[in-house]
Parts: structure tokens; sequence; C-alpha cells
């Protein structure tokens, strides 16, 4: 399969000889095989799991679409991140700020929501650095 996955900034990764991607799509993990129907769906925060003959590759997104077809995956993600380009200092400070404001006194200033986005995204960006 062809897999492309691109941001707003940059083409993150195009390679020909995808096996098989596991995407964190917004009801649940989805595995695309070769000859996957059609298809387009929504992504959360999560990890693409991406299986080549030779290596497998784990990033980080925080949401984004998938199009599947014809044994082609186009993810247009608003991020995704190679384990290795993660700045590990820079998701703890992130980790860290989102924390701080969900532990802080609610004053009506602190948007929940947000903070708790801000988390998960920063907790994906470390699993995937640290695990890789």
């Amino acid at each position: 399969m062809h897999l492309t996955i691109v941001t707003p900034e940059r083409t993150v990764m195009a390679s020909e000889n995808v096996e098989h991607v596991l995407l964190p799509a917004e009801n649940g993990e989805l595995g695309i095989l070769p000859g996957h129907v059609a298809m387009a769906c929504s992504l959360q925060v999560g990890r693409i799991r991406v299986d080549m003959a030779d290596e497998f590759i784990e990033l980080a997104t925080s949401g984004g679409f998938a199009e599947v077809l014809d044994d082609r995956i186009i993810i247009a993600a608003e991020t995704a991140e190679k384990a290795g380009e993660i700045d590990l200092e820079r998701a703890d400070r992130a980790r860290d700020r989102a924390q701080e404001k969900l532990r802080g006194r609610d004053d009506g200033t602190i948007d929940h929501a947000r903070a708790q986005g801000a988390l998960r995204r920063a907790l994906n960006r470390l699993g995937v650095a640290t695990e890789a």
C-alpha cells in the first residue's frame, strides 16, 4: 500500500511498501490492510502505527482525517511526529502546564476541556517518544 501523512507544515511520510497501518479513529483503533474497502474517518489524539517490510514506525498525532482508496492511505493530520522527532523537554513542560491548570483553583478562568486536551496530547507524545 502507499501511505502519505501530511500536516499543515510538511509531508511527514510518503512510502510505497506499507503492509499495515493502525489508526486512532474516533470510535477506536482501526487497522488497514491491503485491499481495505474505501473509507474516510476522523482521527483522535493517539498513535499511528505503520508496519513495513523492513521497519515499524510509530507516530504521535493530535487528530485529523484519514482516507483509504485503492490501496492508498492519505492522512491529513493536525500534527504527526515520529518518535525520534519528539522534543521530550517540551512535551514534559506541556504536561506539567496542563496538570498545573487542572490542579488549580477553579475561579471560572480555567478551560478544563482545553487543559485536558493539552494533557492528552502531551502524554501521547511522551508515550510514543519513550516507548520507541
